[in-house]
C-alpha cells in the first residue's frame, strides 16, 4: 500500500521507514507502533474506549455532518474526507485523499487541539460558588477573603499554563505581517515568501514581536503561496527531534491517552476555546 509522505507530497511504499524522495520519517510507521489510531472504525472506539465528548465538541467521527460548527471525517467512495465547518456554515477541507491514516492522524490531533484548548479556557473561569448567606460583617469580611484567594489561585494557574506553552512551543510555523508570509524553522532561522519570484528567501524577523502574526503550525493553500516544505531550504531533521511522532515525546503517553475516563470537562463551557471562522 501506498502512503503520502507529509513533507514532499511523494508516494511511497508504506512499509518504508522513511520517504526515499527526500528522507523524511514515515509517521504512519510511528502511530502504528505507539497505538495511535489509522482508521475511522479505529478512532471511534478509541474515543468510545476513552469516553471522548465528541457530542459537547462537536466532533463527528465517520460522518458528512452538514451543520455549522462542526469537525468531522468520512469516507467518499476510496477517499477520506476531513473537514470543518464553520460559523457561517461554509466547509473548509483539511484533507481529501487515500491516504486514511494520514486523514485520521489529523482529526486526531485536532480533537487533542481542541480538549486542550476547551479545557485552559475553562480553567480561567472562575469557580461556581453557592449564594451566600447575609450574616455579620465579619463573616462577610471573611468570605470576601476567601474568594480574593480563590481567585489568586485561578490567576496562578492561568499563568502557568501560559508558561508552560510558551516553554514548550518553538514558534515554528506560518506568520503573516505587514500581508507578507514568513516561516520561522525549528533552530530559529526565518523566510520570506518573495511574491516576485514565487520563492522562499532568507529573512530577517520583522519585527520584535511576531506572536500576534502566527498563521499556524501546518501549511494552509488559502495562503497563496508555496508550501515552505517543497523549498530548498526545507530540512526534515528540523521535525526528527520536535516532532510529536518521535519515539521520546512524553506526548502520546500523556493523560490525554491514559486518562480511563474524559468526562470530567462536563461542566465546561464548550462554546469557549474554539475559533469556528479559521480554516481549521
Amino acid at each position: 500500500m501506498q502512503t503520502k509522505c507529509e513533507y514532499c507530497g511523494s508516494f511511497y511504499d508504506d512499509t518504508l521507514e522513511k520517504c526515499p524522495n527526500c528522507g523524511a520519517t514515515n509517521n504512519n510507521i510511528r502511530r502504528i507502533s505507539q497505538g495511535v489510531p489509522t482508521t475511522i472504525e479505529e478512532l471511534k472506539q478509541y474515543c468510545a474506549d476513552h469516553n471522548v465528548p465528541l457530542v459537547p465538541m462537536r466532533f463527528h467521527i465517520g460522518e458528512d455532518y452538514k451543520g455549522a460548527k462542526a469537525y468531522g471525517i468520512y469516507r467518499d467512495g476510496d477517499k477520506v474526507i476531513v473537514y470543518k465547518n464553520k460559523a457561517d456554515g461554509t466547509r473548509a477541507v483539511r484533507y481529501s485523499g487515500t491516504d486514511e491514516a494520514y486523514a485520521v492522524n489529523e482529526i486526531y490531533q485536532k480533537l487533542r487541539t481542541e480538549y486542550n484548548g476547551h479545557k485552559e479556557a475553562n480553567a480561567s473561569r472562575p469557580p461556581q460558588h453557592a449564594q451566600p448567606q447575609r450574616n455579620h460583617g465579619s463573616n462577610k469580611r471573611r468570605r470576601r477573603g476567601g474568594l480574593s484567594s480563590t481567585w489568586i489561585a485561578v490567576l496562578v494557574v492561568v499563568a502557568l499554563i501560559i508558561l508552560i506553552a510558551i516553554c514548550s512551543d518553538d514558534g515554528s510555523g506560518y506568520y503573516r505581517y505587514e500581508d507578507n508570509y514568513y516561516y520561522k524553522r525549528p533552530n530559529g532561522s526565518w523566510y520570506l515568501y518573495n511574491t516576485l519570484v514565487d520563492d522562499w528567501e532568507p529573512s530577517a524577523v520583522p519585527t520584535d514581536d511576531m506572536s500576534d502574526y502566527w498563521s499556524g503550525s501546518s501549511y494552509d493553500s488559502s495562503y497563496g503561496i508555496e508550501n515552505f516544505s517543497d523549498s530548498e531550504y526545507y530540512d526534515p531533521s528540523d521535525y526528527e527531534t520536535s516532532s510529536s511522532y518521535d519515539d521520546d515525546d512524553s506526548s502520546w503517553s500523556s493523560s490525554w491517552d491514559d486518562d480511563d475516563d474524559w468526562d470530567s470537562g462536563s461542566d465546561w463551557d464548550w462554546d469557549s476555546g474554539s475559533d469556528w471562522d479559521s480554516d481549521w
